[in-house]
């Protein structure tokens, strides 16, 4: 980690900058100083360092990549959290969720799934009913089991646990990891019944093709968001709002997350993303991002969970306490003092 420079940041505020006032257009430099000039604006100014930040990413595809990236934060913030900024090594990589919210409702199940009998399906059977199947006035229908998965989206993470969830239909195989074949497909309840429907069809061909390969697929549906243990973090909010997953979730793509190891683990991780040190730095940067990144955590020195080391063990303690209990600030405080005890 390197400090480039100490500069002033300005910030013109006024009702005269909006937009609408310039024909929908942003105001030019000359425009906005003839504002301040004649007292329509106020300026304020905060001074900021630029921190520069240079780490190896580990856990990528393919290996290893270098990063590099500088960010902005105000002096007193930086004074506060330069310890825990700057790391050699990244250990910890996010990935943003699974798309099952921008095929107009096709994906999600409304209601509770019910059982029902069925023959030839191992797993048995649910009736069910789908966003975009009511809409389109289609019904319940019968699919087999083993293609209903839990969702959950950014209203479903608050700090330190997971409330409720979205039933999905997914024609993807649990046990490989992978979307069916098109000759899997065909033999399915779920695409007799629902997905073979024309006006189905239709809206799943007009959707997001972004990493889809064939129409039926689902974005950044892959084999590890089936891990047991993850934290997840919603991706529109001012400060990380993580929870722990010990089931088979399915994060939409407006939640971020992070397979571990172990359940603890993700505790530990879990604690840290509450630490006000890291939180500092995230609220100085939402602003400009307007969502909490999974590059967000390449900024931060987190190292690689261990059981036996004592200040990684009251972590995930603290995170267990916190999912059974809820937050309080008490544990903010054990946190925060952990985190330094963790950059020491």
């Amino acid at each position: 980690m390197g400090v480039e420079h100490v500069f002033d940041y300005v910030v013109f505020k006024g009702r005269g900058l909006n937009p609408k006032a310039f024909g929908g257009r942003e105001p030019r430099y000359d425009e906005v100083h003839r504002l301040y000039a004649c007292g329509r604006l106020k300026a304020v100014r905060k001074e900021c360092v630029a921190v520069r930040i240079e780490c190896v990413v580990s856990g990528l595809r393919g290996g290893e990549r270098r990063f590099r990236d500088t960010i902005w934060l105000g002096v007193e913030t930086y004074r506060y959290v330069r310890r825990v900024l700057g790391p050699e090594r990244v250990f910890y990589v996010g990935h943003e969720g699974v798309s099952f919210d921008v095929a107009g409702g096709a994906w999600k199940v409304v209601g509770e799934p019910k059982p029902v009998r069925c023959l030839g399906s191992v797993g048995g059977c649910v009736i069910v009913e789908t966003k975009l199947g009511r809409r389109l006035g289609l019904g319940p229908f019968i699919v087999e089991r083993e293609f209903l998965f839990k969702g959950v989206s950014g209203e479903h993470i608050l700090k330190g646990r997971v409330r409720g969830h979205t039933y999905l239909l997914l024609p993807y195989n649990r046990k490989e990891g992978r979307p069916l074949a098109e000759n899997e497909l065909r033999e399915t309840l779920l695409y007799r019944n629902y997905l073979s429907k024309t006006k189905v069809r239709q809206t799943l061909e007009k959707a997001s093709k972004h990493m889809r390969r064939k129409w039926w697929h689902v974005e950044r549906m892959r084999k590890d968001i089936l891990a047991p243990h993850k934290v997840m973090w919603r991706d529109v909010a001012k400060e990380f709002i993580p929870a722990v997953a010990n089931e088979e979730l399915i994060p939409d793509h407006n939640v971020h997350y992070i397979v571990t190891d172990t359940s603890k683990e993700a505790y530990y991780l879990m604690a840290i993303l509450l630490a006000p040190q890291l939180n500092a730095v995230v609220r100085e940067l939402s602003p400009w991002v307007g969502h909490v990144q999974p590059r967000f955590l390449r900024y931060f020195r987190i190292p690689k969970y261990s059981p036996t080391n004592e200040v990684h063990a009251k972590l995930a303690e603290e995170g267990m306490r916190i999912s059974r209990e809820g937050l309080t600030d008490e544990h903010i405080k054990k946190i925060e003092k952990l985190v330094e005890r963790l950059s020491a």
